[in-house]
């Protein structure tokens, strides 16, 4: 896992202004996109999508919880310190960060009115960015870092499957811009870059 974080640490230069260049080229075209983009999936669809979007993240939550329950019985200090520093970022990251970014901006969910209504406490205006987009990569990005370490690595890349399907489903129920969901997914990508870093910088 050595060699993927030096190659993370090399890529981040680009990957911060090319995923920049995204949100803002969608946010420009997102009321145009957003039909197009729903309607992907057949409509016979719909009820996956509501309920990966609804119960996709809890799946992530009980994952971390085992994964710390396990931690402390066994005494395995490193996992105990990882699961922490998942706690960590999903507070100032996703919580915290992602909460404010929304209520300040007050950006309208599709079928809302008007675009943006600042400094908002109505959800309805509460869609950039994408709460559960972060959430999931924030979890998929720690869980892609784990199973690197473990005997499992060549599993790393599921959740982060897992966790664009979850950010996408986003879109799917209307719940969401592309932009909204692309926004959220490079906080919760950086955050938990962040947080991954410290704890290889640790390890050193």
């Amino acid at each position: 896992m050595g060699n993927d974080n030096h190659a993370m640490k090399k890529s981040k230069l680009i990957f911060i202004p090319i995923g920049l260049l995204a949100v803002a080229i969608l946010f420009i075209f997102d009321t145009r996109l957003w039909p197009s983009a729903r309607d992907l999936i057949p409509r016979d669809y719909y009820f996956s999508a509501k309920l990966i979007t609804n119960w996709g993240l809890s799946l992530f939550y009980a994952m971390f919880l085992a994964l710390f329950g396990y931690s402390l019985i066994w005494k395995n200090s490193r996992l105990t310190r990882l699961c922490l520093a998942y706690l960590k970022a999903q507070l100032i990251v996703s919580f915290a960060a992602v909460r404010f970014l929304k209520i300040v901006l007050g950006r309208a969910r599709p079928g809302h009115g008007a675009a943006f209504t600042f400094f908002s406490l109505n959800s309805d205006y509460n869609s950039f960015p994408s709460g559960h987009a972060a959430d999931a990569w924030v979890s998929g990005v720690f869980l892609y870092y784990l199973l690197g370490q473990s005997k499992y690595t060549h599993y790393r890349f599921l959740p982060l499957t897992y966790a664009f399907l979850i950010a996408a489903s986003r879109v799917f129920v209307s719940a969401h811009y592309p932009s909204d969901v692309v926004a959220g997914m490079l906080i919760g990508i950086l955050g938990a870059w962040f947080f991954v870093s410290r704890l290889s910088d640790d390890q050193h």
